[in-house]
Order: C-alpha cells, then sequence, then structure tokens
C-alpha cells in the first residue's frame, strides 16, 4: 500500500510545479498516505516523509508538502506522532533547507522543538532535582522501577478531573509505580492543601523551575503527564488516566511472557535450514542481530526482550556444536552489556540466570583447550588386535588416550539416544583400527565414584547426555557436542 501511493505521489509532485495552491490533487494523495502509514513506528515515519520531501525538485511544492507533513504531526493525536514533527522541523526547516510561510511560524517551529525534543517517545527521561515537601531533594523520575510523572496546578480546571482519576488508579495499587505529582504553582500553602487529599503520590516542586522542567518535558498547559520504565525511558507522554491504564494493561502483561514455547522454537529453527551443513557461529549471531534491529533497534524494548529472551531459551535446547559455541558470545552481548533491560524479578530468574548458566556450560574444556588431566574410570573401545582386546575397563588418564582421531563418550544406558550412540561406537571402531572411544558411565560413576563423577561435572557440559569430546593426539579439545 505505501509503495502504491509512494509512486502516485511522486508522479503528482512531478507535475505539481504548474498548480496553485493548495495542490488539490497532491494534498489528497498525502491525507492518503498518512493513513497508510498510521501505526507505523516514528522511525518509518520519518525515513518514509524524508524520502517524498526530497524527492519534490520544484522549491514552492518542495514546500507545501514539507508544511502539510509538519501540521499533520504537529496536530496528530496519536502518541509518538509528534516525533516526527520534531525531525521535519530539526532537518528541513530550522536548517534553512527550507522557508516556512513566515518568521512567526520559523519561531514557533524552533519553540515546539526546543521544547519536546528531550521528553519523546523512546527518549531517555530528563533527571529533574526537585523538593519534597519538607525541603529535601528529590530525583525524578526514579532510578529504577516504574515511574509516572504528573504535573499539574492547583487552578487548573482540567487537573481537578484528571487528579481523582489518577488518584484511583494508584489507590488500586495494581501496578508497581512512583507517581511523583509535581506542582508547578509557587504558593506553598495551596499546594500544601492539595497534597492532602492525594495519600500514595509522590510531592514535589521547583518554584524557582531550576531544573528547567518546563523547556524539558514541554509542560505549557497542565496537567502533562508522563510514563517511563525501569531503564530511564519514556514510553508514554501527553497522557490522561484512561490512557494511562491502557499503556500500563499493555507493559505488564509483557511480564507474564512464556519463553520457550514450542510453536517459536519451531520458527526459530526454520531460520537456520538454509544454512544446511555450512551454519557456524556466525550465522546464528546474524540472526540474533537482526532480531535486535528490528525489535531494540526501533525503540521496542519488550519485543526486544521477547525475541532475544525466546532465543536464549532455543539455544539451550540445542545440543549441537554450533549452537552452544554461539551461547557465550550472544549471552555476553544481549545479555550481561544490556543490565537496564533484564530488570524485573521475572527477567532475572528467567533469563539472566539461565543466561549466565548456558554461558558458563558452554564455556567448559572448550575447543582448543587441553583437556583437564583426570584419570576417571571407563571403558575404552578399540578395534582388537593380538596384543588388545576390543573393550578393557580400568582407569583413563584423558590426555592419553592418542587416539586418531580419539573421543570422550559420557553417557546414560538409559538414555534411548545414547543407545543408538553405542550401537554407532561399534560400527565406527569395528571400521577403524586408529580410532580410540572411552565410554564413561555417568550413572555407574555417580553411585559408585561420586567424586570422580562430580569432577567430571564441573569440568564438562554435562548437562545434556550423551556427551562427545573429541581430542586429538596431543590431548587437545578438537570438537564437543558431536553426534556419531
Amino acid at each position: 500500500m505505501r509503495k502504491w501511493l509512494s509512486c502516485i505521489l511522486l508522479a503528482v509532485l512531478t507535475i505539481g510545479a504548474g498548480a496553485q495552491e493548495p495542490y488539490p490533487e497532491l494534498g489528497a494523495k498525502l491525507e492518503e498516505y498518512f493513513m497508510a502509514l498510521l501505526g507505523e513506528s516514528p522511525d518509518v515515519q520519518t525515513r518514509e516523509c524524508d524520502f517524498l520531501i526530497s524527492s519534490t525538485q520544484d522549491s514552492l511544492v518542495r514546500q507545501y508538502v514539507a508544511l502539510k507533513i509538519y501540521d499533520h504531526y504537529l496536530r496528530s493525536k496519536v502518541m509518538g506522532d509528534d516525533a516526527v514533527a520534531v525531525h521535519i522541523a530539526q532537518k528541513w526547516f530550522l536548517s534553512g533547507d527550507i522557508a516556512m510561510k513566515s518568521s512567526e511560524d520559523y519561531f514557533n517551529a524552533q519553540l515546539f522543538t526546543e521544547f519536546n525534543k528531550s521528553s519523546l517517545i523512546g527518549a531517555d527521561a530528563p533527571v529533574l532535582m526537585l523538593m519534597d515537601p519538607s525541603g529535601a531533594p528529590v530525583r525524578v523520575p526514579a532510578e529504577d522501577g516504574w515511574s509516572v510523572i504528573y504535573f499539574y496546578d492547583t487552578s487548573c480546571s482540567t487537573c481537578k478531573v484528571e487528579t481523582p482519576r489518577l488518584k484511583a488508579l494508584v489507590e488500586e495499587g495494581k501496578y508497581p509505580l512512583r507517581v511523583y505529582a509535581v506542582y508547578v504553582g509557587a504558593s506553598a500553602e495551596s499546594w500544601a492543601s492539595y497534597r492532602e487529599s492525594l495519600p500514595g503520590f509522590l510531592h514535589a516542586w521547583d518554584p524557582e523551575i531550576t531544573s528547567d522542567w518546563q523547556r524539558l518535558y514541554a509542560v505549557l498547559q497542565t496537567p502533562r503527564m508522563f510514563l517511563v520504565n525501569p531503564s530511564g525511558t519514556i514510553v508514554g507522554r501527553n497522557l490522561d488516566t484512561p490512557a494511562l491504564r491502557s499503556l500500563l494493561n499493555k507493559e505488564f502483561a509483557s511480564a507474564s511472557y512464556v519463553y520457550g514455547e514450542p510453536s517459536v522454537m519451531q520458527r526459530y529453527a526454520q531460520f537456520f535450514t538454509p544454512y544446511g551443513d555450512s551454519l557456524n557461529v556466525s550465522h546464528v549471531m546474524e540472526v540474533a542481530d537482526y532480531l535486535a534491529a528490528r525489535t531494540f533497534g526501533e525503540g521496542n524494548v519488550d519485543a526486544f526482550k521477547q525475541v532475544e529472551g525466546d532465543f536464549l531459551y532455543f539455544l539451550s535446547s540445542q545440543k549441537t556444536e554450533v549452537f552452544r559455541d554461539a551461547a557465550i558470545p550472544f549471552v555476553e552481548k544481549y545479555i550481561t552489556r544490556l543490565p537496564d533491560v533484564w530488570t524485573t524479578p521475572a527477567d532475572k530468574a528467567q533469563i539472566v540466570s539461565l543466561g549466565r548458566m548456558l554461558a558458563e556450560l558452554s564455556g567448559r574444556t572448550p575447543a582448543g583447550s587441553l583437556v583437564p588431566d583426570l584419570t576417571v574410570p571407563g571403558v575404552l573401545r578399540r578395534k582388537p588386535c593380538l596384543l588388545a582386546r576390543g573393550s578393557r575397563p580400568g582407569r583413563y588418564a584423558l590426555r592419553k588416550l592418542k587416539g586418531d582421531p580419539a573421543y570422550l563418550v559420557f553417557y546414560s544406558p538409559s538414555c534411548s539416544s545414547c543407545k543408538e550412540m553405542l550401537a554407532e561406537v561399534d560400527r565406527m571402531v569395528a571400521e577403524n583400527r586408529k580410532v580410540r572411544v572411552l565410554l564413561v558411565d555417568m550413572d555407574a560413576l555417580l553411585t559408585d565414584a561420586p567424586e570422580d563423577g562430580a569432577e567430571l561435572l564441573d569440568t564438562f557440559d554435562l548437562s545434556g547426555l550423551p556427551m562427545i569430546v573429541e581430542l586429538d593426539r596431543a590431548g587437545v579439545v578438537k570438537r564437543r557436542y558431536l553426534s556419531f
């Protein structure tokens, strides 16, 4: 739809130069275009609008298109659209690339931009140092947790309607919020009387306006309400209480998100089907990077947490070499380095803890490391010859297997896939006189020699069996998470 409208608009733009204002055909097409863009992110809308403006060659038509776009987003009641208006003003008008109709319009665009650029959706909430009723300093918003910043005046008629609605929401206690009621007036007596009716609010003011709250939060009239998430990002602005409630319901619904649903895991597996046998760690990270760009890169933190949380669960469910090797860079990049994203108790329990555990397990005895100098009970399998039996129980030094190749195989007799693996070991040993396979029965080891078993559990990732490790003749780990 948008691509089709772009083509029509470009066609109209090329013939519009000889027309007189108000360019009715072009104006109608622009209105259609705005409808097609409805619901897209501000980033998408700004790119589309920039494309249209830059594609216009005639200066008068270009001015008309830019002003039409600016006016549409300036007047829009859709939360977040003001970011497009700020962008258009800064890029095209305040830069001098396109003239506005008058100096008054230019001044108003400057004022609008200066008073809105700091408090747009997705921006870091400006930190205000205000005073509480006792005169002590108070930081707004909170450094952690959810914050509502509510600017009001005791003489504001709209505030007298909005404040009781916000009070009712606070008294429900349904959402873990700090609600900062910021008085914008200068009468200490009026403020004292008003705040008595608002228990549960955190009251603050700045009568001298030393914190610059008017400009930073565009408080040119009251009431003015913002929602700030635990990361300090503005996720709602110009809210009334019903809109705040709707936004909170949406935000907190994500807290009950269930990671690792089978249908989601299947879709993730399909991402890697085209790679076939050429799949490597870089390919896995490319998919993770793509998911991050489509969510976090567009300011949607909740969507980012869902897709990358599911990706973590997908990696933890895979027992193949590539995916387990990819776990370490993935956890480092998208969990460890982003502590301000994974902030809730659910995040820490479901994501942060799992990520640390997965990275720690995947980092045990990695490829390229010398196998630990351990001697463990096991059965050495090799092709029989005149001087050696095919299977020899005993204790074996892991660094001295000296096969070509040599494999450590940790298994459980009760595991169905382990039984299939043992049958494949029989075939492999029968065909290759140089191969050495040390079979370690973890069930028996943990029962008969628990100290040895505990040492192996600390040394190798044995969270899933069978676990097969390939060694070279020097005892260096070549590969892990193999299958026969």
